[in-house]
């Protein structure tokens, strides 16, 4: 089952017909697949086990039966011509069963070139995704990440949902973390530049007091921020107003740490950890500061919180000293997404809130995975192993 609960879809998708030679459309081909692959709404069918010959068939001509007899259900060609002003590409999606052609938003472009290519490509996949689900697909989107890259040093990063595309936006020879993304796709983040944990918003510092920030997070408006502030050797939570950097009312005022605030999409609730039960929990508090409790009750380390559609959080537990994914409903109630898999820890939600993000150790050291909301299919986007931390899904 996929991502909203229905079984895998076969597609077969041919080879792109280009002229020889055109590189794009390696690039075409190999982020359509990987697109397919990942969306977790589709099983992909082996070139080995086609029956048809492609080569044998156009836009519009289709042997059915050859695709019928190999159980795909949708079909996808490719055709791109080089023109002076650049790639002209159609993709055409098929239902195999109705051997009709399905209207996909993203089938037509002009022109294409350098990084337009792989752009037009995503957005055909999503196009195939709205035509099958009912909602588009997210591809093209960014996850931003913290990476150690010296002993005292951590930069912020920055990748597309399969992995691709990775930029460095932060690298100052400090200790950058917690990156969110913020209004106008900059990022808001922990600093130690000015000589002590500070906020930033791209390059612009925003807080310029003496309190330690441990992470913080713009509302779904843009018009305020949550924080994680250390004030007086512990940490609360408090609201900070985004133009002048200064704090304008506290949410928690316990003895214990409050860390790891996380908005509610419609910006009412806001879910955070606290230690105020002796060991890390998570708990929900109005975003004007009421009606503050305890959402977990099961576990002895829950930590990482984020809030996503439909009243869930998806958070961070430790069982038997590993650390796995779990997402928790308004009325307690917990589902596990990953079990026996290595650790696995850092959870954030994809903006359609059908995927999830996360750190896992599992083949080694820390890569970044992502899988379906329900935990079903998991897939990984780096190849190579980092000490990434604390991602952020955005578009």
């Amino acid at each position: 089952m996929g991502p909203s609960g229905r079984e895998l879809e076969s597609i077969a998708v041919t080879r792109p017909m280009c002229p020889k030679g055109t590189r794009p459309c390696g690039e075409i081909d190999r982020t359509v697949l990987r697109d397919l692959n990942l969306s977790g709404y589709f099983k992909v069918l082996d070139r080995d086990s086609f029956l048809a010959h492609p080569a044998g068939e156009s836009m519009v001509s289709t042997v059915w039966p050859d695709w019928a007899n190999i159980g795909a259900k949708y079909l996808v060609k490719t055709e791109a011509k080089v023109l002076k002003s650049g790639l002209d590409v159609e993709f055409r999606l098929f239902n195999v069963v109705k051997k009709a052609a399905i209207p996909v938003k993203g089938q037509s472009h002009k022109g294409l070139k350098g990084p337009a290519v792989r752009k037009a490509a995503h957005d055909f996949v999503n196009g195939v995704i709205e035509a099958v689900t009912g909602k588009p697909g997210i591809f093209g989107s960014r996850i931003v990440m913290s990476v150690k890259t010296a002993a005292w040093e951590r930069a912020i990063i920055a990748m597309e949902m399969d992995g691709s595309g990775r930029t460095t936006l932060v690298a100052n020879g400090n200790s950058n973390m917690f990156p969110r993304w913020g209004p106008g796709g900059k990022v808001l983040y922990t600093s130690f530049l000015p000589g002590h944990p500070s906020l930033y918003l791209g390059k612009k510092r925003l807080t310029r007091d003496d309190h330690e920030y441990r992470g913080a997070e713009y509302s779904p408006g843009g018009g305020s921020i949550v924080a994680s502030v250390d004030m007086g050797g512990q940490s609360d939570i408090v609201i900070v107003a985004p133009k002048s950097g200064r704090i304008i009312r506290n949410l928690t005022h316990s003895a214990w740490d409050e860390v790891q605030p996380s908005w509610s999409p419609d910006g009412t609730l806001i879910a955070f950890m606290s230690s105020r039960a002796g060991n890390p929990q998570i708990h929900v508090i109005g975003s004007d500061g009421s009606g503050e409790r305890r959402l977990t009750m099961a576990g002895a380390y829950n930590t990482a919180p984020r809030f996503g559609p439909n009243g869930r959080i998806v958070f961070t537990g430790m069982d038997d000293f590993v650390n796995d994914i779990f997402v928790v409903d308004m009325e307690g109630n917990i589902a596990r997404l990953t079990q026996d898999q290595g650790s696995n820890k850092d959870p954030s939600w994809s903006p359609d809130g059908r995927h999830v993000v996360f750190l896992s150790k599992r083949t080694g050291g820390w890569k970044v995975w992502i899988m379906t909301e329900d935990g079903r299919y998991q897939f990984p986007i780096t190849k190579k192993a980092a000490a990434y931390a604390t991602p952020d899904w955005g578009r």
